[in-house]
């Protein structure tokens, strides 16, 4: 009888501990089903490196938090730190399933027996859980660990947990991660850590504060060195690799973090806000070589009172920057160390010519050989001058752009229009120009905006990419998509225009020199004497300097070609040691031709001189010579006949040159000689040709009538521009003669309130008229 009962007795209680059990996994499950923290939690906001082209870091951002937080994959540690992890912390940790009952029960024991907690029994998984979501060292703390560390252990792999821990370990401060602690402690990356290094950052994260290497070096020593023997006995390591590592020191302070090109860093970081890792174009080399070059001309700028100096290398054809020096001492200067040279707006002076140029080449209106006027000119009052205040009167294109002549460059925008050339540097990335084209006016061509050093410096890029524009690039990755901006013909005309500039390293003698680059360049000096720019290329590369005072000081004298030249050219010698030259390629379509020497027109058959002129064909718009032609002319006296007085004297066909009217005043205005036509036969007309071109007043001014000003002080010039064969000028004001004289007479109008017709007609019948407005 008692024999069936306790039969009966063992299935209940069998049945009971079947139930009960099921009961507890059930539970257990439903405990560990979800987290008891999110698992972003255990990916919190790294810190940020911005690192150079070769991967180097350049500088290191802190994490929103402060913390210097580096995640870092695990196969890009060095193997021997998650074995010794491992080794150390879990010998089990890739058997069990986030908890070990083993471990806890052993490490209960002993804290029962020395009466204080003296081990933790805590798995790695465990150890990652209280990383997530730190809990008070108690019972009830260890269970919910045990439980987080159960419901990890189901949602991510071994790696992925052990990859987690590295990257969230403390290693003192607010260093966390192995990737902060081998930056910082040792000046490298996870992947190259020793095995002393290893053992040292596997004992640390138990006590980060007690084994600290810098305030507890001992104490941080004999850890690592207790962890190694102990390993070594175990079989982990190799005795005689323990031995060697113990010898070898702890650090004794943190490595400097990287601090190069702060400025770029501060530009890459703000085109990739979210990256955690900001991989750019710059090149540590070219950066040092133009810090140093800036730096050492520091002081005789400083001398001159010139304070600040900023620089940019490009690539031409990735337009990746590859250095970026925005100020000389970026720390030692407390008021403007800081500021960034390379992106304030200032007045880049005569430094936008050369894309003037390239534009006026596409549209027919100039080449290289062409000739414009270097004239007083006035447009709507105003009267643009040059640099040294003198005029030359004709000059080439190449003459004029080389030599950086303010009144040709205004002309030749005055025929472009304000508005294209303003479009097309807007599409040249110069977006600082943000004002309509009336706000800038023809001043726009001198100075009259504001660019920023990296976009002028890109836009030169343009030039040196044969007309194709692409912005110029921080972060590293494929270069974007061209725009056309000018035709290949344009730019490789520009281009060997500016190669013509005199250089201040080798003014006569550079391209006989050996590995010295060949450099198409262009300077600029701002409106009164603040700014001082030098822009250039050669076939690989762009640099722009700019000098001046970040507070806007004026500096008397300063020049591009004297201040900013020198430094660009010392740059290119030190990014160019071996040399480089600039070529045009043979498939542009440039063809020579001959024009005539005094108009650069298609010579006619009275040309006296022949030039050679290089065209890009059915672009350039070439005409008949119109200075020379024929004229008959009475063979006895030489004066002019006309048809109807043929039959009457014996005539003679004879070369004339007329040149333009405008031409010809500033000519009698500084007393320079200049061939005359023939004057006619009395009683026989001459054909009239072009005739006299009023210049002043101008329909464009407004004129203001003071009545409290004596009506005597309130005169308008009169001035008109009259070909050569002029020699008396009246003036009509409403049908009245107001005066008369010879071109170069200084004649006036004193004028009364209201609309006003005025006509100037020469000895030869010919005329011009405008209508002004006086207020």
């Amino acid at each position: 009888m008692r024999r069936p009962f306790a039969r009966r007795r063992a299935v209940r209680v069998a049945g009971l501990a079947l139930v009960l059990a099921l009961a507890a996994a059930l539970g257990l499950g439903l405990a560990t089903a979800r987290l008891p923290f999110p698992l972003a939690v255990l990916s919190p906001p790294p810190a940020t490196v911005v690192a150079a082209r070769n991967g180097l870091p350049l500088r290191l951002y802190l994490a929103p938090d402060e913390a210097w937080r580096f995640p870092t994959r695990l196969p890009a540690i060095a193997p021997i730190l998650p074995r010794l992890i491992v080794a150390a912390e879990d010998r089990h940790f890739f058997r069990h399933p986030g908890v070990n009952p083993l471990s806890l029960a052993r490490a209960a024991l002993s804290n029962l027996r020395a009466g204080h907690v003296v081990s933790g029994g805590s798995t790695i998984t465990m150890q990652l859980a209280r990383l997530a979501e730190p809990k008070p060292r108690t019972l009830a703390g260890k269970c919910r660990e045990a439980l987080a560390a159960l419901a990890l252990e189901r949602r991510l792999s071994k790696a992925a947990i052990l990859e987690r821990y590295l990257n969230m370990a403390p290693y003192g401060g607010n260093i966390v991660g192995i990737g902060a602690a081998s930056l910082l402690y040792l000046g490298k990356t996870p992947d190259r850590l020793s095995l002393a290094e290893a053992a040292l950052f596997t004992v640390i994260p138990r006590a980060p504060n007690a084994l600290d290497p810098l305030r507890h070096p001992r104490e941080a020593k004999a850890a690592r060195d207790a962890l190694l023997a102990a390993m070594a006995r175990r079989g982990v390591i190799d005795p005689k690799a323990a031995d060697e590592a113990m010898a070898a020191p702890v650090p004794a302070k943190l490595a400097a973090p990287p601090f190069v090109a702060p400025q770029f860093c501060e530009l890459a970081r703000q085109a990739a806000p979210a990256a955690i890792r900001v991989d750019t174009t710059l090149d540590p080399a070219v950066q040092k070589a133009a810090s140093d070059i800036l730096r050492g001309r520091k002081a005789g700028l400083a001398a001159q009172g010139i304070g600040a100096a900023a620089a940019v290398v490009l690539d031409v054809a990735s337009r990746d920057v590859l250095a970026l020096v925005g100020s000389t001492d970026y720390f030692g200067d407390a008021r403007f160390g800081q500021i960034n040279g390379a992106v304030i707006r200032r007045s880049p002076g005569s430094a936008l010519k050369p894309f003037l140029y390239a534009m006026g080449l596409d549209a027919g209106l100039v080449f290289p050989q062409s000739q414009l006027l270097d004239i007083p000119t006035a447009f709507a009052g105003y009267k643009p001058k040059n640099y040294d205040g003198l005029f030359r009167g004709r000059v080439t294109t190449e003459q004029a752009l080389v030599t950086s002549l303010n009144v040709p460059a205004v002309r030749l925008l005055n025929a472009v229009g304000p508005a294209p050339f303003l479009d097309t540097l807007r599409l040249a990335g110069l977006s600082s120009l943000d004002k309509p084209a009336g706000h800038y006016g023809l001043s726009l061509v001198l100075g009259g905006g504001e660019v920023t050093l990296l976009a002028l410096a890109n836009a030169y890029a343009d030039l040196a990419s044969l007309g194709e524009h692409r912005p110029p690039k921080l972060l590293a990755g494929p270069a974007g998509p061209g725009t056309r901006l000018f035709s290949p013909e344009a730019s490789a005309m520009v281009t060997e225009m500016l190669a013509k500039v005199e250089r201040p390293d080798l003014p006569t003698s550079w391209d006989r020199a050996l590995a010295v680059p060949a450099v198409a360049w262009k300077t600029g000096t701002s409106y009164g004497h603040r700014d001082a720019w030098a822009v250039g290329y050669s076939a690989d590369r762009v640099i722009g300097v700019w000098v001046g005072n970040m507070d806007g000081t004026p500096v008397k004298g300063i020049s591009g070609a004297v201040h900013a030249g020198p430094i660009l050219f010392e740059l290119f010698r030190a990014v160019e040691p071996r040399g480089s030259r600039l070529a045009v390629p043979a498939w542009c379509n440039i063809r020579e031709v001959e024009v005539c020497a005094d108009s650069r027109e298609l010579p006619g058959p009275d040309c006296p001189r022949r030039v050679t002129a290089r065209i890009i064909p059915g672009v350039t718009r070439l005409g008949p010579c119109p200075v020379h032609g024929r004229q008959l002319v009475d063979a006895a006296s030489g004066k002019a006949l006309s048809a109807d007085c043929l039959a009457s004297h014996e005539a003679a066909s004879v070369v004339v040159s007329r040149y333009p009217a405008e031409l010809v005043s500033w000519w009698r205005a500084t007393g320079i000689p200049f061939e005359v036509p023939p004057e006619p036969e009395p009683g026989c007309g001459a054909p009239a040709g072009p005739g006299p071109r009023i210049v002043s007043p101008s329909p464009a001014t407004p004129y203001v009538y003071r009545r409290d000003a004596p009506a005597e002080a309130q005169r308008i010039a009169l001035r008109a521009d009259a070909p050569a064969d002029s020699h008396r000028l009246s003036w009509y004001a409403d049908g009245e003669l107001i005066a008369q004289g010879g071109p170069g007479d200084r004649l006036f109008w004193q004028p009364s309130p209201g609309r006003k017709r005025l006509v100037c007609v020469d000895d030869r019948g010919r005329l011009d008229a405008v209508t002004v407005r006086v207020d």
